[in-house]
């Protein structure tokens, strides 16, 4: 009778870890939506694509604002609560794109759904590994995670398709309404989990002093930033090989590439966290490289966006459990330097892209992603691989 109640208490809450990773996905999918609908928003709102590519900037610099003081404020606070409340925001803020009509309303509106996104981020992997059994917490971070890799799968090819349908405001009117249902079903089925308890104290210094914490947030920043001012301008990167029609496929091949490599990753994150780690980087490494190569061919591209699928499916669930395990019970004050490590990086890719595709060739997007992943492996041997496992 004992064994049998230890394992019903050792099964994973796979009914939980799915809200959350469908939570994950409605975050992210409001994040890099406007990657599929670039060309058609720019005209809507009568601005240039680099400057249509910053909806996805300003999201980023509200999370980027938001993570740090909302986790200061509310890291004591029951989980919950804090998800609802974020659900709520991006509700409002995908009714709110659909709406309007000033490109600077949108990139305010833009702003606060980053705001909402940071509050999510920051809590995300904390409140998954306190509901995961113990020893299970990388498996349940990959879990949860999903919804990461589905909105990278579905996200921007779906979100291209309904922009072809129903336009681009019809888009984010599908979002919030479906916000909306994901608040209700959160509402009924999502247990809740305590925040910090006893003498936990949200402290910036202490924790990025903590061995690997400042390594993991640097492996953070250069991935997402290489992959950011690729993915955002991903439709004039590949114009030169006559894809830019063919975007919803492109996407849909990168994002099933995506599933494989979080497969992959929940199989082996709990014994091998290390190895995948470096595999991730030198193979997205390896993408840009013949991605750079090859820009005026369709096959090498399609290739290209192959191995930069497989990198990126199982990044997040990869740096958040390093995360979890470099910085023990500081796991909330980390996560939220962490979320804003990566919306510091989106933004920057953003930006960087933006001023790239004004002022450069396009190849120069692959040599930067490049030169970006290349600093991010030094931070990896020197300041990360040798705590891992």
């Amino acid at each position: 009778m004992q064994a049998s109640v230890e394992q019903r208490e050792a099964r994973m809450p796979v009914h939980a870890m799915l809200v959350l990773a469908m939570a994950a996905f409605v975050t992210l999918l409001t994040e890099i939506m406007p990657a599929g609908l670039l060309s058609s928003i720019s005209t809507g709102l009568r601005v240039p694509q680099a400057v249509g590519g910053q909806f996805i900037t300003a999201f980023a610099l509200g999370a980027l604002f938001a993570a740090l003081p909302s986790t200061a404020f509310t890291h004591r606070l029951a989980r919950k609560k804090l998800l609802l409340t974020g659900l709520i925001g991006f509700s409002l803020v995908n009714f709110g794109n659909a709406l309007t009509t000033s490109f600077t309303l949108s990139l305010i509106i833009r702003f606060i759904a980053g705001c909402c996104g940071g509050l999510i981020w920051a809590m995300f992997a904390g409140y998954a590994t306190r509901l995961a059994p113990e020893g299970q917490r990388g498996r349940a971070i990959a879990l949860a995670g999903s919804g990461v890799t589905l909105a990278l799968v579905l996200g921007a090819p779906l979100s291209a398709s309904l922009g072809q349908m129903i336009g681009w405001r019809g888009a984010f009117a599908t979002l919030g309404g479906f916000s909306v249902l994901l608040l209700l079903w959160a509402i009924i089925v999502l247990p809740d989990a305590s925040g910090s308890q006893g003498e936990i104290s949200f402290s910036i210094f202490r924790t990025i002093k903590l061995p690997g914490v400042f390594a993991t947030l640097a492996i953070i920043f250069s991935f997402v930033a290489a992959h950011s001012l690729l993915y955002v301008y991903i439709e004039p990167l590949v114009t030169p090989a006559g894809l830019s029609a063919r975007i919803d496929a492109l996407l849909l091949l990168f994002g099933a590439a995506s599933v494989v490599g979080l497969f992959v990753t929940g199989m082996l994150i709990d014994r091998h966290m290390a190895s995948l780690t470096f595999v991730s980087m030198t193979t997205f490494v390896g993408a840009s490289v013949i991605l750079m190569g090859g820009l005026t061919h369709p096959p090498v591209i399609c290739l290209a966006i192959v191995l930069w699928g497989l990198s990126t499916g199982g990044f997040a669930a990869l740096t958040q459990s390093a995360m979890a395990h470099v910085s023990g019970s500081s796991i909330d004050v980390a996560q939220a330097m962490a979320t804003t490590s990566w919306n510091l990086a989106v933004s920057s890719g953003g930006l960087f892209g933006g001023v790239l595709l004004t002022h450069a060739p396009i190849a120069a997007l692959p040599l930067m992603a490049i030169a970006l992943l290349l600093l991010g492996l030094a931070a990896f041997f020197r300041g990360l691989r040798p705590l891992l496992k």
